[in-house]
């Protein structure tokens, strides 16, 4: 998984590699220019040598860890640039991967886990930042413990004299060797005490997805302005103070749990490090001593061996956070390689002036993923080029369904459907799209300029935006805007103008007239309006479909008189389909019933 992230870095930006090797080289270099040139001018200091000389030395020693500093400061804030971009990239692929996915896939409660999952990965202080935080510092590492071997070479390397004694055990090459199983010892119980706590680092993660999940989901309670008034109306805070209490006691408890698991690590760590600290100094001292190295090199020596000690345990920590926290990127990557399901046509669509579309549902059966109860069952129907068409039925009988299966959020269980005799799957999915102007029952218009909404684009023609608006009976509201169509919606910008339900739904219906698509799908269209409004709609709709095939899925039953035909569904399949004129002659039926049964409190 270490790999797979450093080809992932790489591919998104290749300079991040090398300047993050630079970077540490200066860092490296600037601690042991100052230790290797300090014990020099000690040396020279107790030589007794000259002033001039030694004030030389001192120059060239700040000048070049001035250099050195000016150098890796430098490569340093270019690295957090970089660092930021390749994480705003990663954000923008999970983004992007999730606009992209087939609605159907993006549904499943296993995808909006890994959404989760993977957004935690980057967000997260111990995902992917840390895994760059790790691979700096195992580079810097690295190459701190070959310079520390090169200063200590000579160290450890006997002198020509023939000497006995406790000289003569120093000088030799075994005295050393001591020194170093001692180092090793430290190192290697440092990384075993390091993978201990990178595994209950992990458990740590993975405990606070699931508790940043509810976090963000208080936040949205509390500070959404939409949701307060039901908190206030219900009277509601306790529940959900409550709930933000537990939270919180979650995190705190997580985090007491974190630091009780890392107290022995940290208390042994150190025991570890002062016994070869305590060790290096005797060698080092008793080697002064028996005048096998000057008094200057003291302080390099010590600094050394202190120093590669400190790199060789946090090297071996740092690899070892790195293999963890690439178990972290792993739900990066699983998320991004998430495949749509949907066959993924090619065939371009027949561009017509005159709109002449045919589709048709062709034994359609469907049932949902995870579901064996077929909500359409044997569904088989035409649509008439041009003709205006109601779906009715009672809650659950299967029409929102039918639309999704027409719009190919999803692909039919069983059957097929067909557009000019050709099965909608062949088709181009963006280019079969063009035909469509709908409008949920569930629609959403966005923290955007109105005319960004009703184009759903930033770039748009603005006469045609207010000629939707005016046919959507918006006209009397945007008169009272002062920006007009480049008023904000919203309290998420500046100067935001929050509107009603009926307002929403009539700038709902002018992106679907902005549109002009073959094909007009409207849900409910007029769920939220007042009855004036609503009949000024019914009124125009003639004009607003003229030459267009359009589909009204609607409760209210009067909007039906303004078809040409109606399917009745229920329980998945269609039941009954007609004039309004021929369905009410059925007496008894459920068209009759449903219109009969609404129409008595209009009385």
């Amino acid at each position: 998984m270490i790999w797979k992230s450093l080809k992932m870095t790489h591919s998104l930006n290749k300079k991040y590699i090398p300047l993050v090797v630079l970077g540490k080289i200066l860092a490296v270099s600037q601690l042991y220019v100052s230790i290797i040139m300090g014990s020099m001018i000690l040396d020279m200091v107790i030589g007794r040598q000259a002033v001039s000389e030694i004030m030389r030395l001192v120059f060239i020693m700040v000048i070049s860890t001035a250099l050195l500093i000016v150098g890796w400061w430098g490569v340093e804030n270019v690295l957090r640039v970089m660092e930021r971009e390749l994480i705003s990239k990663m954000r923008q692929a999970i983004v992007e991967h999730c606009m992209t996915l087939d609605y159907e896939v993006l549904e499943k409660k296993e995808t909006l886990e890994m959404i989760q999952k993977a957004g935690d990965s980057i967000n997260s202080g111990g995902g992917i930042g840390n895994f760059y935080y790790n691979l700096t510092a195992f580079i810097e590492y690295f190459i701190s413990i070959i310079t520390s071997i090169v200063v200590l070479i000579p160290l450890f390397v006997p002198t020509s004299e023939k000497v006995s004694g406790l000289t003569g055990f120093l000088n030799g090459w075994y005295s050393g060797l001591i020194l170093m199983c001692i180092l090793i010892v430290s190192v290697v119980y440092r990384y075993l005490l390091a993978r201990r706590m990178s595994r209950i680092g992990q458990m740590q993660f993975e405990k606070n997805i699931d508790l940043n999940r509810k976090f963000a989901y208080f936040f949205n309670l509390i500070f959404r302005y939409q949701k307060g008034k039901d908190i206030r109306l219900y009277h509601m805070q306790d529940k959900v103070l409550n709930g933000v209490v537990e939270n919180a006691k979650e995190i705190e408890n997580n985090g007491q749990w974190m630091a009780k698991e890392e107290r022995p690590y940290i208390i042994w760590k150190s025991v570890i490090n002062y016994i070869l600290l305590l060790s290096t100094y005797v060698y080092v001292g008793l080697k002064v001593i028996c005048r096998l190295i000057s008094l200057g090199n003291v302080m390099k020596y010590v600094a050394a061996i202190t120093r590669m000690s400190d790199s060789l345990g946090s090297m071996m920590e740092s690899y070892n956070a790195l293999q963890i926290k690439g178990k972290y990127t792993s739900y990066y990557y699983d998320f991004l390689n998430i495949k749509n399901e949907k066959y993924e046509g090619t065939l371009p669509l027949e561009k017509r002036d005159d709109n002449e579309y045919l589709l048709e549902f062709k034994d359609v059966s469907f049932h949902y993923p995870n579901q064996k109860e077929m909500v359409l069952s044997h569904v088989s129907m035409k649509f008439t080029i041009g003709e205006k068409m109601a779906i009715v039925g009672p809650n659950g009988a299967g029409k929102s369904t039918f639309i999704k299966l027409l719009c190919r959020l999803y692909d039919p269980t069983e059957g097929e459907i067909l557009l000019n005799g050709i099965d909608i799957k062949l088709y181009d999915y963006e280019e079969y799209m063009k035909i469509f102007s709908i409008v949920f029952q569930d629609y959403q218009l966005f923290s955007f300029p109105l005319a960004e909404n009703v184009a759903a684009s930033i770039e748009y023609d603005s006469e045609k935006v207010k000629r939707s608006l005016i046919e959507a009976g918006f006209e009397k509201q945007l008169k009272k805007f002062k920006d007009g169509i480049y008023a904000n919606l919203y309290q998420m910008k500046e100067k935001g103008i929050e509107i009603s339900g009926g307002e929403a739904q009539k700038i709902a219906l002018a992106r679907a007239l902005y549109k002009d698509a073959a094909v007009v799908i409207l849900d409910e269209p007029t769920s939220a309006l007042d009855p004036v409004s609503e009949f000024e709609i019914y009124k125009h709709f003639e004009e607003m479909v003229q030459g267009k095939t359009s589909i009204y899925i609607s409760h209210r039953m009067s909007s039906c008189r303004f078809c040409n035909r109606i399917l009745v569904f229920d329980k998945g399949k269609i039941v009954q389909q007609g004039s309004h004129e021929q369905l009410m002659s059925q007496t008894g039926e459920l068209y009759a019933k449903l219109w009969e049964a609404q129409a008595k409190y209009y009385q």
